[in-house]
């Protein structure tokens, strides 16, 4: 299963904050990791995070089913971001905490469908994407 992350941004503005920065640090690592054998299997999961913008906010708290298509086999998690993590120091910690969850929510997804998920090696990823990402930021 390949993981996908990205977000909904309803303001330009939203390209500058603390948020979508680590959003874009976490997805560059998840990029350096596709040639890893688990992330070329099916089934997927696409992650998608809601940001709030000055007129328009997510319109639920937490995370949410969006989808799923049978043909990619894939299935879409919605996270709503509260307002108060789009400027926060912990904008990472969030994104990877989501992402845990969401493997969480779909490992459940899954199982209810009989299909196959290997979601102990997807949360060993995270954990190695945590790891890069905060080497990341202190070299930087």
């Amino acid at each position: 299963m390949a993981i996908y992350i990205g977000a909904y941004l309803p303001d330009r503005q939203l390209d500058e904050s603390p948020f979508h920065k680590a959003l874009v640090r976490v997805a560059a690592g998840l990029a350096q990791q596709r040639r890893d054998p688990l992330q070329t299997r099916s089934p997927h999961l696409d992650l998608h995070f809601l940001m709030p913008g000055s007129e328009e906010a997510p319109p639920f708290e937490g995370m949410r089913f969006h989808s799923f298509d049978s043909r990619s086999n894939t299935l879409r998690i919605e996270s709503s971001v509260p307002g108060r993590m789009v400027e926060s120091v912990h904008a990472e910690a969030f994104v990877i905490a989501a992402m845990q969850d969401a493997v969480d929510n779909a490992r459940s997804f899954f199982e209810s469908q009989s299909e196959a998920f290997a979601s102990d090696e997807y949360f060993a990823l995270i954990d190695r994407l945590s790891g890069e990402a905060g080497r990341t930021r202190t070299l930087n």
